[in-house]
């Protein structure tokens, strides 16, 4: 019988929120119940099977949303454990940001999940889609400088930890594909590397685990990547998977106490 000490594992329930872009959601041959996060959650209940789970997802647009999403989450659907994926790419091109997102991204973020839903159906689709017709909408916002996302990344999680007692898990970046048809502004393996080191660096200046994706991805060859692209290939999603699994189980282990 599993005893605990929080709210939501008196009841043996689990919250789990991920915070992330599409890697989550999966895109092109990646389906949703193929995307590490889908994986993750099946392994959790396997390694857990006196435990129920509930697993929510979040868009983040950009770095400088995350602390309000992370208030606005915290406070209504109070999770046990955060996960967020922190990649290079916000550091490597421009994205689209308008001033509703900077001040309200949950607003947006609930619009955004309305119109993947509509467009969806329209399309005949099963799944939500990475991108929508609101996408277009919002003006270009320059790659995000390794201080500031730094910075913003930092003062998000410091508000996060105290207003909350929820455990928070980091998700460094991939490695950088060297075949990637893909070119952006900034354009190289030094940068991925940067922003890796800086999850990992954050994670221990506020004691947080981080999932070193980059060190486990290193072991394998292309086949961890979608072709002539940065995103993950199916086999890519089950290498993550464990990793951030591993380091999420020890999270849900503390809680079960």
């Amino acid at each position: 019988m599993v005893t605990a000490n929080n709210t939501s594992t008196n009841t043996g329930t689990v919250k789990v929120l991920f915070i992330g872009q599409c890697l989550q959601y999966g895109y092109a041959n990646i389906t949703r119940s193929s995307a590490f996060t889908s994986l993750t959650a099946a392994m959790l209940r396997t390694r857990f099977p006196g435990l129920r789970f509930k697993f929510d997802l979040k868009f983040l647009y950009h770095p400088i949303g995350l602390k309000a999403i992370l208030k606005h989450r915290v406070l209504l659907s109070r999770p046990d454990v955060v996960i967020i994926s922190l990649p290079a790419m916000y550091a490597a091109t421009t994205w689209r940001v308008n001033m509703v997102y900077e001040m309200a991204p949950e607003l947006v973020d609930t619009a955004r999940s309305f119109m993947q839903k509509v467009e969806a159906k329209a399309k005949g689709l099963s799944g939500q889609q990475a991108s929508t017709l609101l996408d277009g909408l919002f003006a270009r916002r320059q790659p995000i400088s390794l201080d500031e996302y730094e910075r913003v990344v930092q003062e998000a999680l410091q508000e996060c930890k105290r207003t909350s007692s929820c455990s928070v898990v980091l998700i460094g970046p991939g490695r950088f594909n060297e075949d990637s048809a893909e070119v952006y502004a900034e354009h190289s393996p030094e940068l991925w590397s940067s922003v890796n080191q800086m999850v990992l660096r954050i994670g221990r200046r506020l004691n947080v685990p981080a999932v070193n994706v980059q060190e486990a991805l290193a072991e394998y060859g292309n086949e961890v990547f979608a072709p002539n692209n940065h995103r993950w290939s199916e086999f890519g999603h089950e290498v993550v998977a464990r990793e951030v699994e591993a380091v999420v189980a020890s999270q849900v282990g503390k809680l079960t106490l």
